[in-house]
């Protein structure tokens, strides 16, 4: 049975295109090809749209959990670069990309989940603006991408350390990465994101907030990533930053 088409969420960060086909179809194909639960795609559309959501927190990172202001902003038109590590089924890179107008790379190392992804973008009719990288994500920061995203997204991808230095070197200056946390009442659980560690990749804790009953977090950069990061992911994995 084909999903009803749902309504773009409220975004933080600029524009919200309508999608012109519905999301749910292809993250069933998802479901349908063991990539994703179906618990995972039925909460897709939603917790993919929690990590723009963002646009309460404060911009100088002054404090986890901070709240104030203007708040943070990205804006995602037209050429902006973004990048999803891990996509997997789809949930939140494939979702967010049928939810804005940017250009969004999705990086997984799984030819499998990537040939999926591929079938998923021309379901959607993103071909022209989003693409598909069957890399490693440690190889994929270490190409053309490095030092170009506005924003790079992570759900469930690996431990905080190698995920923090995975996504680093893709960011801009000022460009915001975000991060699905954990499930529970804590959104700032104390020492999962180390600030001198953080600062050692160029980026700068901006605290988490809820939506829909999941937890996110976000940091930005504040400068270039130094260049001896990412490590191979099995040094990362044998002696994380935190």
């Amino acid at each position: 049975m084909r999903r009803k088409r749902r309504r773009p969420p409220e975004c933080h960060t600029g524009r919200v295109r309508r999608v012109t086909k519905p999301v749910g179809g292809v993250l069933d194909g998802a479901v349908a090809e063991g990539f994703l639960t179906p618990l995972a795609a039925a909460e897709g559309p939603a917790h993919s749209a929690g990590f723009l959501r963002f646009g309460a927190l404060i911009e100088t990172g002054a404090g986890p959990g901070s709240r104030a202001g203007d708040g943070v902003q990205v804006e995602l038109d037209t050429g902006v670069v973004a990048v999803d590590l891990g996509t997997g089924g789809g949930v939140p890179g494939l979702v967010l990309a049928a939810l804005t107008l940017n250009r969004w790379v999705l990086v997984d190392r799984g030819d499998r989940r990537c040939t999926f992804l591929r079938w998923a973008v021309r379901e959607l009719g993103l071909g022209d603006r989003v693409e598909v990288l069957a890399v490693d994500a440690v190889q994929a920061a270490r190409g053309g991408l490095r030092g170009k995203a506005a924003l790079v997204t992570a759900r469930a991808f690996a431990p905080p350390g190698p995920t923090a230095e995975c996504a680093a070197p893709f960011l801009a200056t000022d460009g915001i990465l975000v991060v699905s946390e954990p499930p529970g009442d804590q959104v700032d659980t104390v020492g999962r994101w180390v600030p001198d560690a953080l600062d050692q990749l160029g980026m700068v804790d901006l605290g988490g907030w809820r939506f829909s009953g999941a937890g996110y977090r976000a940091m930005r950069a504040t400068r270039t990533c130094p260049s001896r990061f990412p490590r191979r992911f099995s040094r990362q994995l044998a002696g994380p930053l935190f």
